[in-house]
């Protein structure tokens, strides 16, 4: 059982919470379909029994041993064009956390979030727009913390990291300031978190396998703020947007 927050502005203020469900974001988007909630409202579940991530893939997660939520904003202020901002600014009020804890985890591109070569967080950032510019923002966030078994091989969580015991609750309320930190920092326009997302990628300026209609070798050398990623390769400079290009593990 999860209770609202009482440390941060309004992230987690208003939190909604559910024994089990499929998908927290699924929760979210039709709470909004049938009332108005306040920005910053948190749908967290402690049996999450279908979660999505990207590319259509699953979220696996032991029943009550991590943090599976949806942050529900209402990011007016930005354009269409720049939906990537908000990405990049829940990718770092996550790493912002960890990095507390170690000093290898990164961001995986567009944005999951990795300990060396294991995850342990995957984001789902579903957007409603509104003529050219964003409405209403679901951030779905499965984050692993106490699990310690995992049917994916390169999944992994902070307890098997660190090898301590976290409290669920406690883990939000600190998370949950960082979230709103750079939230207000992209609300404020957002100076800086280009930089920051680039100084913390995953194999960025390293060579790497990857694949697109076939195997390629190449290095990441920039994210443009549109989230278009940047792989210089033998053959020249190739750019690929979400769900164009994977990494090879």
């Amino acid at each position: 059982m999860y209770k609202n927050l009482a440390n941060t502005l309004f992230v987690g203020k208003n939190l909604i919470f559910l024994t089990s469900c499929h998908s927290t974001n699924q929760e979210a988007y039709d709470i909004l379909g049938k009332s108005t909630v306040p920005d910053g409202t948190i749908v967290i579940t402690e049996d999450q029994t279908a979660g999505r991530g990207q590319m259509g893939n699953t979220w696996e997660s032991e029943r009550g041993k991590n943090l599976t939520f949806s942050l529900i904003l209402r990011p007016k202020f930005l354009k269409a064009s720049q939906q990537f901002m908000l990405n990049m600014s829940v990718s770092l009020g996550i790493t912002d956390w960890l990095l507390r804890f170690r000093p290898e985890f990164t961001i995986k591109w567009p944005n999951d979030i990795y300990f060396l070569d294991r995850k342990v967080s995957g984001i789902l950032i579903q957007n409603q727009l509104k003529k050219q510019g964003m409405d209403t923002s679901i951030v779905g966030i499965g984050l692993n913390i106490n699990q310690q078994e995992f049917s994916i091989p390169q999944a992994t969580s902070l307890t098997a990291i660190t090898g301590e015991t976290f409290g669920l609750q406690n883990c939000l309320e600190e998370l949950a300031g960082y979230l709103e930190q750079r939230y207000l920092q992209l609300r404020g326009g957002g100076s800086g978190l280009h930089e920051d997302y680039m100084s913390r990628l995953y194999r960025f300026n390293e060579e790497h396998l990857f694949e697109s209609e076939g195997y390629f070798r190449g290095r990441i050398i920039a994210v443009k703020p549109d989230g278009t990623i940047l792989i210089k390769t033998a053959g020249g400079l190739r750019s690929f947007q979400f769900k164009e290009v994977a990494y090879v593990i």
